[in-house]
């Protein structure tokens, strides 16, 4: 953070030479006032700090001359300069991708083929590399819809089982890079680190880029002449894409994937009634065929309308017929709830900034950065020789890598005040966000307790508060467990319709997730995507919140908890809580830790040469750095903590 302090100095021949004699108001100084006048701070021959001065007013009394000045410093601040924005104001356009079995494929051995070479600044890759390990497709069931057995695992739709996922160090990267910052860290720029993955889950703005639905009720009598099934008036839909008169879908982008729903309800009748798609396919091989018959049967009551993904070109066209085989049939207006809806996209393509235009994009690059500051425990120092460098590490490897400084000969050992460290609370829970609209939060954590957070207990009975908490703002815990079948283990972020055998949401608004990229693995039993070739059914990328899979003893997790994985009995010690935060909390908590009030004389050669993770040796006692106002010239005051086994 920025310094600031004021004070005064007096008007000695060399300050008034320095100023100009601006204190003389009959004379015209030299001195503005103004602008920011570079200093640098002086004990002798050491500098003691670095910055610039204002002078903020003259006074003069009896002949004496007195200036008040404030220095200040200009350290750039990582949260001022990020915390209004937000993952929409990041350019990822060099990630500009197809999305395809065989690009799905090569993401999970880090070369996915990318629309053009990466630019010299990326860091995706190499100057003019043109693929990228920085975006992966793990399998992740998206969705409930599909077939689990013992011989198959199948759904219906890509999408089902691969969305975006983003390197997190490369997205931290481009964060500090935008708002002029970089950073030292072994921890962030290590193997471990490097394998976490954020999703780009996206809602129906960028997953679909029309959809049409009826605004009004479907009414109509149909004969054996086929009529077209269209409304007369529709919501959304661009009026390039969708004729009101014919019900024609006309696609405008080159492999625009086209999927109608709906609910037709049809008085009773003994004729029999026929519902057929027609298209204009002349570019791909679809899964339905022009002309083909939807269904056909007698007896009314309730019909729903739909087809797998059909693709189209630019140009070519979709529509419904219906029609009787003999005499008609009406729709039935007395339940009043005949409707159909066109989902028209284009997702032949991974477009990161387009999927930032929704609710992904709303996402606070601040927040994401101070999420693994939080989950972490990591500390951010400025480096000495660069204001805008920050060196980041985890406190539990920061603490303990300082010098040990003697100073029991600079310690006024008169007079020695000893206070408790005030702040504590009773209890404190670590946890993730809650999402609330996920299918794990209604199935596993009520009416209970998120599986994976931890709660510390002190114990203690006189508190400041009772309740305290770490919460990871931005990332919820993500469930992953063997779907349908032991060995086919893959992450869930389902929404919470697919409770109680709701028809789950294809794309909805799920809080981000940060998973381990745990490389290709074999499944028990085959896999595969209706109407899709993948060249390997029995492999795919696993995610987890494990560093390793399977899972060792030693394994490392992003859980608080030291839970087992639903798919594993491994208990994790290595979890967040046990590796980041225990020695802090036990610290701080400890029924020795005390704050020592004491006065010391301290030179600047001890000042310029202080880190804050250095501990102090005071006879046979050591202690940490709380707080210190230096006094140059003069006793300055400390603030030391005790630490139990320092």
């Amino acid at each position: 953070a920025s310094y600031s302090k004021s004070f005064d100095i007096p008007g000695t021949k060399n300050n008034n030479i320095f100023f100009n004699n601006i204190f003389n108001v009959t004379a015209s100084s030299n001195f503005d006032t103004h602008k920011k006048t570079s200093i640098i701070v002086k004990e002798n021959t050491i500098n003691t700090f670095e910055g610039y001065m204002q002078l903020n007013d003259i006074s003069t009394k009896n002949g004496i001359v007195t200036y008040n000045i404030t220095i200040y410093s200009e350290v750039v601040n990582l949260k001022d300069s990020i915390g209004n924005k937000v993952f929409r104001d990041l350019d990822l356009s060099e990630l500009d991708s197809a999305f395809n079995p065989g690009n799905i494929e090569k993401s999970w051995t880090g070369i996915l083929d990318l629309f053009n070479p990466l630019p010299a600044d990326s860091f995706a890759g190499s100057t003019g590399a043109t693929t990228t390990d920085v975006l992966k497709y793990p399998m992740v069931q998206w969705q409930t819809v599909g077939a689990y057995t013992n011989g198959s695992i199948s759904t219906p739709y890509l999408f089902n089982f691969f969305r975006p996922w983003v390197n997190a160090l490369y997205l931290i990267n481009n964060i500090f890079r935008d708002a002029g910052f970089t950073f030292s860290s072994s921890f962030l720029n290590s193997p471990k680190f490097n394998k976490l993955f954020v999703d780009f889950n996206y809602d129906d703005s960028q997953a679909v880029s029309d959809e049409f639905a009826d605004a009004l009720d479907i009414t109509g009598t149909f004969t054996t002449t086929p009529g077209y099934l269209n409304a007369t008036t529709v919501i959304g839909g661009n009026a390039a894409l969708y004729d009101l008169a014919t019900g024609v879908i006309t696609a405008v982008d080159n492999g625009s994937i086209i999927e109608l729903f709906g609910n037709l309800y049809f008085t009773a009748t003994s004729n029999i009634i026929e519902f057929t798609l027609h298209h204009t396919n002349t570019s791909y091989n679809s899964n339905v065929p022009t002309g083909y018959v939807l269904v056909s049967y007698a007896g009314g009551g309730l019909f729903t309308p739909s087809f797998g993904d059909l693709t189209l070109d630019t140009g070519e066209q979709c529509w419904i017929s219906v029609r009787t085989l003999s005499g008609s049939a009406s729709l039935n207006t007395s339940i009043n709830d005949s409707w159909v809806s066109w989902h028209i996209s284009s997702s032949s393509s991974t477009f990161l900034n387009d999927i930032m235009l929704g609710f992904r994009g709303d996402t606070s690059q601040w927040d994401f950065f101070k999420s693994f500051i939080d989950m972490f425990k990591l500390v951010l120092l400025v480096d000495e020789n660069n204001p805008t460098n920050l060196i980041i590490e985890p406190y539990a490897d920061w603490v303990g890598a300082g010098n040990e400084l003697d100073w029991t000969n600079k310690i006024d050992r008169d007079e020695f005040l000893y206070t408790p460290i005030d702040g504590l609370a009773r209890k404190i829970d670590f946890n993730f966000t809650e999402d609330a609209n996920a299918w794990e939060t209604i199935n596993l954590n009520h009416p209970n307790t998120w599986l994976w957070n931890y709660k510390f207990n002190s114990g203690i009975e006189i508190i400041d508060k009772e309740d305290d908490e770490v919460v990871i703002s931005v990332f919820s815990d993500t469930l992953v467990d063997d779907v349908g079948v032991p060995g086919t283990t893959m992450p869930i972020i389902n929404d919470v319709s697919a409770v109680n055998g709701g028809y789950p949401l294809r794309y909805w608004e799920n809080n981000m997730r940060v998973l381990y990229d745990n490389g290709v693995h074999s499944i028990t039993t085959n896999w595969s995507i209706t109407n899709e070739t993948f060249s390997n059914t029995n492999d795919r990328l696993v995610f987890s919140a494990v560093d390793v899979y399977p899972i060792t003893s030693t394994s490392n997790s992003i859980r608080f908890n030291t839970i087992a994985e639903p798919y594993d009995n491994n208990v994790l010690l290595n979890n967040l809580y046990n590796t980041y935060w225990a020695q802090y909390i036990d610290e701080l908590y400890n029924k020795d830790t005390r704050i020592i009030k004491v006065e010391a004389f301290l030179t600047a050669d001890d000042i310029t040469k202080l880190n804050f993770n250095d501990t102090i040796l005071i006879q046979s006692t050591r202690y940490r750095i709380y707080k210190i106002e230096y006094r140059a010239g003069a006793m300055s005051k400390l603030e030391l903590i005790t630490i139990r086994n320092l």
